[in-house]
Parts: C-alpha cells; structure tokens; sequence
C-alpha cells in the first residue's frame, strides 16, 4: 500500500499547450515557448490553429523554437512580397504556402516529438476538422486559410478553410488527448477595438477581429492558465514590410516572453 500511494504521488500531471490564430501577433507564441522552456514547464501535447498551426507544428517536431526564427529571417524577403498577407485574415498566398513546404518538407505526425494536433474548418460543415496523422505541411496549409486542399490524408474529402472560424484557441482536442492542465494562448485583445473607425472597410476588418476575438474567449474558459499578450499596438502596421520587420518582430516576441513570464508561479504550481 506504501508503494502504491508513492506512485500516485509522483504521478506527472500532463500539460498541454494550445497555440491560438492571430495573424502576424503568431510571433508571440514564440515568445511564450520560450519563456516555458526557461522555466522548465514540460509540453506533453500541443495543439494549434491557423498561424498557431505553424508553431505548434515546429515545436512538435524539432522541440525547440530558436530555428525557426532564424528560417523565419532567412525567407522574409520572399514573404515581403506577400499579396494577402495581413493580420485579419490568414495567410492565403503561394509564398506562404513555400514557406510552409520549406519549414516541414515531408515530415508527418508520425515524426514528431511532442503529441500534434492541428485545426482546420470544414467549409461544408462549419465544423472543426483535426489533423492528426499525414503530412504536416498540409495540415498547417489547411489551417492556415488555404481554401482548397490537396493530397490530404487518405479518406479526407472535405474542403478546409482557416482554424480560426471554429476554434480560435484549439483546447479540446489536447483534453481529449489526456492533457490534465491546459496552457491557451489568445493572441486577440480588448484593446484592438479602441482605435476610431473612418472608414467601411475598417468597420468590416473590426468586425471579423470581433467575431474571432468573442470566439477564442469562448474557447479559452477551458484553460487551467491563459497568457493573453496585448499586440494591439501593431495593428497600425499596414504594410508586410513594417510588421514583419526584425524591430517588430523582436517586439511581439518579447511580449509574448513577458507576459508568460507574468505566469511563472501559476505555471510552477502546474507540477506540483
């Protein structure tokens, strides 16, 4: 009987990270990666959706974050020259889709070293489709608002579009994968909405980031620790060019390392 409570002691409580949608504010999440692994907060699953997807996705499979800065400075020029690139919708461009493809090759879920699970919408259903299993390029080229989808695992006929529109913050899956506490990161704030409309289309824009911001609160209830770094400020940076500069990117980065960092005695309360 001893013997038997001890193991239950010691029992490791299973985290799960889940890595929210958010546009060019997804530079964050590497902040947040980072801050955790400096305060040794093991990752048991880790789930994404649309440029959470990305992340995720790269942390699954290399357990580290660092290189994909770096693979993310060497390929930004090409993304300069992104023609639907920007912080409402998604990623929908053929550079985009390169970029994916030079991040994750033919790599599958098979591969990776941390659970994955990866979100996308069923056009057809409105529902969420989870990508658990095939090549990970695709799963991340579906969540991240590609509309039509090829060389989907074998079965799959759906057509996909963007994560976001049916689960923001994607915790269930990594509940449902055994994850006890679960770690949501929301890249959308209340201070978005602060800033003076003049224009229809601004009203339109705030619109979508509205419905998306209503949707990742609704989803994030489910987390044991939310980290919600406020990048609201950035949303003045129009061109490609201005939000993915280095000085910006560093910035968002360091926001989100900040604010996990807010979080370091819930998160060590985590293991115990």
């Amino acid at each position: 009987m001893k013997n038997m409570t001890k193991t239950i002691k010691n029992k490791k409580t299973k985290i799960g990270l889940a890595l929210g949608s958010g546009g060019f504010r997804g530079f964050a999440h590497l902040g947040v990666i980072k801050a955790l692994q400096v305060n040794n907060i093991p990752i048991d699953y880790i789930s994404g959706s649309s440029v959470g997807s990305l992340v995720a996705a790269y942390y699954a499979l290399h357990g580290e974050i660092n290189s994909l800065e770096e693979k993310f400075s060497k390929y930004k020029s090409r993304l300069f020259k992104l023609s639907d690139f920007n912080f409402h919708g998604g990623f929908k461009t053929p550079s985009y889709i390169q970029f994916i493809k030079y991040l994750f090759g033919t790599a599958s879920f098979s591969q990776t070293k941390i659970p994955l699970r990866i979100l996308a919408t069923d056009l057809s259903t409105g529902e969420p489709f989870i990508f658990s299993r095939g090549s990970i390029a695709t799963a991340v080229r579906a969540s991240s608002s590609v509309p039509i989808i090829l060389n989907l695992p074998k079965g799959v006929k759906e057509r996909l579009v963007d994560g976001a529109l049916s689960s923001p913050v994607p915790i269930e899956v990594i509940k449902k994968l055994g994850a006890e506490k679960i770690i949501a990161v929301n890249l959308y704030h209340g201070n978005e909405f602060k800033e003076k409309d003049t224009t229809l289309t601004k009203v339109a824009l705030k619109s979508i980031r509205i419905t998306l911001y209503n949707l990742a609160r609704n989803d994030v209830k489910k987390s044991d620790i939310l980290i919600n770094p406020d990048i609201s400020y950035f949303l003045k940076y129009l061109s490609p060019s201005r939000y993915l500069s280095q000085e910006v990117t560093n910035q968002i980065i360091n926001l989100g390392y900040k604010e996990t960092g807010k979080k370091k005695a819930a998160l060590k309360a985590l293991l115990k």
